[in-house]
């Protein structure tokens, strides 16, 4: 009698164990499918920005529409010719309203664009363009506030020789 009773506890410590590991499982389970749901969230808005960054910068090596467009002709601004930085269209870009720019982007996200060869920046009627003033040619972001922030790097030809198109998009 006294058998029956050690077998019978015996029973009941293999559930507990049993219980106990399938609870572990459960929770690392609850733990992981949370973190990855809310990190999915949070990428969201970094991936947008991403891909705004990646259409901007393929749209600015365009020739733009009209491909010989003026501010008054303008449909999408483009700044190449032939597949050569045009530095016409460059001016007429930096002469530019920054909000009407970001119009023809199709975006109301903030910008800075410059160009730069053996990481120096070309004074191509001016350092840049876009939200932040490039003071001596320098680009300075420390005082920036954002939430996301991206940096797309282009290569293109100007003057017979690749630079490189630096383009920031940030939220």
């Amino acid at each position: 009698m006294l058998e029956g009773k050690l077998l019978l506890n015996n029973k009941a410590q293999v559930w507990i164990t049993d219980f106990i590991v399938g609870f572990i499982i459960f929770l690392i389970g609850i733990i992981l499918a949370s973190r990855f749901i809310f990190n999915s969230m949070i990428d969201d808005d970094f991936e947008k920005i991403r891909l705004e960054a990646e259409s901007t910068s393929q749209d600015l090596l365009s020739e733009g529409l009209p491909k010989d467009w003026t501010n008054d002709t303008l449909v999408k601004i483009g700044l190449t010719t032939n597949n050569r930085l045009n530095t016409t269209k460059v001016s007429r870009f930096y002469n530019m309203n920054y909000e009407d720019t970001k119009f023809y982007f199709g975006s109301g996200l903030d910008y800075l664009l410059y160009f730069q060869k053996n990481n120096t920046i070309l004074n191509i009627t001016t350092c840049g363009f876009g939200k932040i003033n490039l003071t001596d040619c320098n680009v300075n972001l420390s005082g920036l506030e954002y939430d996301d922030l991206v940096k797309t790097v282009r290569l293109v030809i100007y003057n017979n020789t690749i630079v490189e198109m630096v383009l920031y998009l940030w939220e």
